[in-house]
């Protein structure tokens, strides 16, 4: 698997009968970066059809990669994609990666019908497992002497040069929202206001 590769290669059963231009470029890297190139958020959350297809069926207006948009169903696709090539859930596939290593006991993932862990949201942790992913940050990825997330991952910033934000990847199909004001540090936000400062 690639960031270039075609995120529509990955679902050939729910591709729409005639996939916009747009569609048909959207990356890997485009899901990550939250620059698909949807004006609005798929409504994903449906019992009536794959969620999967749901996303694929929302329009996609602008070249993806050229438009940031705040995109929760962009990472539930990446947590599809990693089920796709891994056969696992997110949330099995990171238990022995990043999960175990971080003696986060119990983790749990709110997944769809279709059995695929969320991704962007349902992930749920003590309070002490957030802040242990506050100090692998602080740690550059690295916990008790072992790489767990490679050097650089969270580097990279969106589109439309939003200084404000910048999507940092904690792992494959993890995802934090981090908002630097101008002070020296960085703010993980979280879902009901849970927030992790790191200065």
């Amino acid at each position: 698997m690639s960031l270039d590769d075609e995120v529509l290669k990955f679902f050939p059963d729910d591709v729409p009968a005639e996939p916009s231009p747009n569609l048909k470029a959207m990356r890997v890297r485009d899901l990550l970066r939250m620059a698909t190139g949807n004006q609005t958020e798929a409504p994903i959350l449906t019992q009536d059809e794959p969620w999967t297809r749901a996303f694929l069926a929302h329009p996609v207006p602008f070249k993806p990669g050229t438009h940031f948009l705040y995109n929760s169903p962009a990472t539930y696709m990446l947590s599809a994609i990693v089920q796709k090539v891994t056969g696992m859930t997110v949330l099995d596939y990171l238990k022995p990666r990043l999960f175990e290593p971080l003696g986060i006991d119990n983790p749990s993932w709110v997944a769809s019908p279709q059995g695929i862990s969320a991704g962007a949201y349902g992930l749920s942790l003590r309070t002490e497992d957030i802040a242990r992913f506050g100090q692998l940050y602080l740690q550059k990825g690295k916990w008790k002497g072992k790489q767990l997330v490679p050097v650089g991952v969270d580097r990279k910033r969106p589109p439309q040069g939003r200084p404000q934000m910048a999507l940092r990847q904690i792992a494959i199909g993890i995802r934090d929202t981090v908002i630097n004001s101008g002070v020296p540090g960085t703010t993980l936000i979280g879902a009901t206001g849970l927030s992790v400062s790191i200065a």
